[in-house]
């Protein structure tokens, strides 16, 4: 854990061993027990992904707590102590492994996991979450967000501007955003940061992704580094969604295919919007995407014709026709209006006279 978390924070979540309560975050807590969870859970992703890269595993799934994808270099927050799939990464890089792809499929961003690689260029972090413009928690996770000095484009942020995203919009990025930039990097493994709070059900994430869609998109990334696939548990708030969940992606792990295909993805408008950003902001650094983005560049300007400006009219004084001019209507308008001005006149000089 040395080689991803300062040694000023592993004292200070080892310290918690002796407290029946202490906070590093008003989110994040520790009792007694605390430490040693947090210790064999990073063990464990670090001992699967160890074996897998030496030949003794085929992949694996860490069903692990606390969970660690907010869990940065000096500081634990968002439930998290120890950064799991950080410590597996460079677990498998001091197996053998020369180059790994985290994708982070939780509905929070995970801003731990990217601040300890955002400079790394042999590990490629892509995170797919509900961002709303930086006010869903923890707020980090922009699509502008890319990494730093020569890793630039080895960060990609797939940030959902709205809750109630489901499996079109997470697949449809998938095939035009994360599979070409992953071919590309040719990862040695995969780790899959596995939050089950965008699932359906969930009522902190309050998004609508089913188990057949974690089962879809957990194929699709089989074929990446040859099968060699480490998923860790990260968060989930509703036991039935995590189970289903897992579930549907252990059964592929196992070798079952995805009970459902989806072939013609179509996805929403701002799903559309979203992974078409993306596309403006990593084309620089992966031209392999090229061509996905012309072509949703053509089909969003095909979605959103260009407004037409409204003609401004210059206010005129407008003269009336000539059949108003002496039309009866007018006629009897100039007749009231004669008696009514008659008449104020007389009242005005019957006032003069009293006076």
């Amino acid at each position: 854990m040395s080689t991803v978390h300062a040694l000023d924070h592993i004292e200070a979540v080892e310290s918690t061993k002796n407290m029946l309560l202490s906070y590093f975050t008003p989110d994040t807590y520790a009792n007694e027990h605390s430490a040693s969870a947090a210790r064999l859970a990073a063990g464990l992703c670090s001992d699967l992904a160890s074996a897998i890269i030496s030949g003794h595993a085929r992949n694996g799934f860490a069903l692990v707590r606390p969970p660690g994808h907010h869990a940065g270099v000096k500081q634990a927050m968002g439930f998290c102590l120890h950064n799991n799939a950080a410590v597996a990464a460079l677990a498998a890089q001091a197996a053998g492994a020369k180059k790994v792809l985290i994708v982070d499929w939780d509905v929070h961003h995970g801003n731990g996991t990217q601040e300890i690689f955002e400079g790394n260029r042999s590990v490629l972090y892509v995170s797919l979450h509900r961002h709303e413009n930086g006010r869903f928690y923890p707020g980090t996770g922009a699509a502008e967000e890319v990494g730093i000095m020569d890793a630039e484009g080895y960060c990609v942020n797939i940030p959902w501007k709205t809750g109630g995203v489901g499996d079109n919009d997470y697949i449809f990025a998938f095939q035009q955003v994360l599979l070409p930039i992953a071919m590309e990097f040719a990862p040695d493994l995969t780790i899959i940061s596995a939050g089950f709070d965008a699932a359906r059900g969930d009522p902190l994430g309050c998004c609508d992704v089913t188990p057949d869609g974690y089962a879809q998109m957990t194929y699709m990334l089989n074929s990446v580094s040859q099968g060699k696939l480490l998923v860790v548990l990260e968060g989930g708030y509703n036991l039935r969604s995590i189970s289903s969940s897992a579930i549907a992606v252990i059964k592929v792990l196992l070798g079952d295919k995805p009970t459902c295909e989806m072939n013609d993805i179509q996805p929403s408008r701002l799903g559309l919007q979203t992974v078409l950003e993306v596309l403006n902001i990593q084309l620089k650094f992966w031209p392999i995407l090229k061509s996905n983005h012309d072509k949703l560049q053509l089909q969003w300007d095909l979605m959103s014709p260009p407004k037409k400006k409204k003609e401004m009219r210059r206010r005129r004084n407008l003269v009336g026709p000539l059949w108003w001019q002496w039309s009866s209507k007018r006629l009897v308008y100039i007749q009231l209006y004669g008696k009514m001005r008659r008449r104020n006149l007389c009242q005005s000089s019957s006032i003069k006279s009293l006076a």
